[in-house]
């Protein structure tokens, strides 16, 4: 068994704690395009809480994990759209602007609009500034908090030149 199969045992483990499953899914996102087959497979599995794990892990794969979170976002589950808009923000490519941008007009749960906010701060891209000011006007006070918190890191990213500090909720 090599190390990316035990890592996904433990991240598809229902007894294992919440703490196992995290550093599964970091150990997994480092392992980078070993564990993006595997990975992509287990946005489709019927469990929940494992699409969920999935798409986290996915975020910290890279550019090719794009697609695969890009189409999580279209999940029926939100806290599974919620955890693939947080992992399009951990890979720091312009690519995942716009389904972010999508994501924080579109989706109807305010959580995964938030997450779709933080993201696009996370990724400082200025592509995203009209779309993070549209979301100002959200109904729903977390949203235009994140909004502002988007703007604001990517005014800092453009006069200093440095990528915006990570926010704490993702």
């Amino acid at each position: 068994m090599t190390t990316v199969d035990t890592l996904l045992a433990i991240l598809c483990d229902p007894g294992r704690n919440h703490a196992q499953h995290d550093e599964a899914v970091r150990l997994l996102g480092r392992r980078g395009e070993a564990a993006l087959a595997p990975l992509i497979a287990l946005l489709a599995d019927e469990r929940l809480a494992v699409r969920g794990r999935a798409a986290a892990a996915l975020g910290r794969c890279g550019a090719k994990a794009i697609k695969p979170l890009r189409a999580a976002l279209a999940d029926e589950s939100p806290v599974v759209r919620g955890g693939a808009a947080s992992a399009l923000g951990l890979t720091h490519k312009a690519r995942a602007v716009r389904p972010l941008l999508n994501a924080l007009r579109d989706d109807p749960e305010a959580e995964v609009r938030r997450r779709a906010a933080v993201a696009l701060g996370w990724l400082g891209n200025d592509a995203a500034t009209e779309g993070l000011t549209a979301a100002l006007e959200d109904s729903a006070p977390d949203v235009r908090a994140a909004a502002r918190a988007a703007l604001s890191a990517i005014q800092r990213k453009a006069a200093s030149g440095d990528a915006p500090p990570r926010q704490n909720r993702p």
